[in-house]
């Protein structure tokens, strides 16, 4: 397995393809990859077999989006080395005595899933999953 910060549109293009999500242009990836303040892709034999990317303002608001896994490759914790490195990297990249809030949208009943990654799902005061990262 291999870790990257860095991923080909294309690659991003296949992922989103083997888990049947919208088909959308590669030059529209290539925008959203060089948009993102961080992208994670995950190799398994030199093939992109998850990613992830975190956008936001670097300061108060981020979301983790495109969490994705190939098929094959789900419920083997791939997703969850995808969110606590983005998580990671982002508190690390924090300053002292910030704090900022991450959140993400979950989709097909996976709030557990952003759960297990250490995000908070608590109906009552916010939509959706998010997880405060303090330094």
């Amino acid at each position: 397995m291999k870790i990257s910060r860095k991923i080909s549109a294309e690659e991003f293009y296949e992922l989103r393809a083997s888990v049947e999500w919208k088909n959308v242009l590669v030059s529209e990836l290539l925008i959203a990859l060089d948009n993102s303040m961080y992208v994670i892709g995950v190799y398994e034999n030199d093939s992109l077999i998850a990613m992830g990317r975190m956008v936001g303002d670097k300061v108060f608001k981020c979301l983790l989006t495109d969490i994705i896994v190939r098929p094959e490759y789900q419920n083997k914790g791939y997703g969850k080395i995808v969110v606590t490195k983005l998580l990671k990297i982002a508190q690390d990249d924090m300053q002292t005595g910030q704090k900022m809030c991450i959140e993400a949208a979950p989709t097909n009943g996976n709030i557990p899933f952003y759960v297990k990654c250490g995000m908070k799902y608590n109906p009552e005061e916010q939509e959706g999953v998010y997880i405060w990262l303090k330094k």
